[in-house]
């Protein structure tokens, strides 16, 4: 029961991050981090446990990597204390110039909030094709925090790998074949996005798989 329980659980937080929710306006914290960036900031509140904060028009967006790093830490740190309910993500962008959707204009800034602190994401290639990457499976462990024992974590790479080789390109693959895919809403899913939710859905069948394993 207890286990079933969980399954529902973890498969919910996977199609809650799959959804949109109507937006929460976080004009008080905008405001303070404008003051911080001398730049226009708009931070929203999305699906219950997201952050969005994007920065226009700084001069902040023309230092160097490392710092403009640092300052979104300082931000994301910022967000998670104003903030009355524990967060899963914040993604800061700092803009060229207007907020646009072009890359070539932003430097975009992933952080997970764990244990009360937010853990800066590595750099995916959002035109990634074929299997999952070692770079993305280990990042889908690394969530796991300190939660599961080293042996645990061990199995839940072996399993993740696996399943992202049978699963082979996300773009290509049919949800109905996986556990814990929105089938729904997958071909609404750009192919960046598919790649996130496949990590999250296989890494989530590892748990159990592992888990399982353990108390056989």
């Amino acid at each position: 029961m207890r286990l079933r329980d969980l399954t529902t659980a973890l498969l919910a937080v996977i199609l809650v991050s799959a959804c949109d929710f109507w937006p929460q306006d976080l004009a008080p914290l905008a405001e303070s981090i404008e003051q911080q960036v001398s730049g226009e900031t708009r931070a929203l509140r999305v699906g219950g446990d997201i952050v969005l904060i994007d920065v226009s028009h700084s001069p902040l967006y023309r230092t160097a990597r490392l710092d403009l790093e640092a300052t979104a830490t300082e931000i994301a740190e910022q967000a998670i204390a104003y903030v009355a309910v524990p967060l899963e993500s914040i993604v800061i962008t700092f803009h060229a110039g207007e907020i646009s959707e072009d890359p070539e204009n932003e430097h975009e800034f992933i952080f997970l909030v764990m244990d009360g602190r937010p853990v800066l994401q590595p750099q995916f290639d959002i035109d990634a094709t074929g299997p999952l990457s070692p770079e993305e499976v280990q990042a889908a462990v690394d969530r796991l925090g300190d939660s599961f024992t080293g042996e645990q974590k061990t199995c839940v790479v072996r399993e993740v790998e696996q399943q992202a080789r049978d699963a082979g390109d996300p773009e290509t693959l049919d949800p109905a074949d996986f556990e814990f895919l929105p089938a729904e809403t997958w071909n609404d899913l750009d192919a960046f996005g598919k790649r996130i939710i496949l990590t999250g859905a296989i890494t989530t069948q590892a748990l159990f798989s592992c888990v399982r394993d353990a108390h056989d």
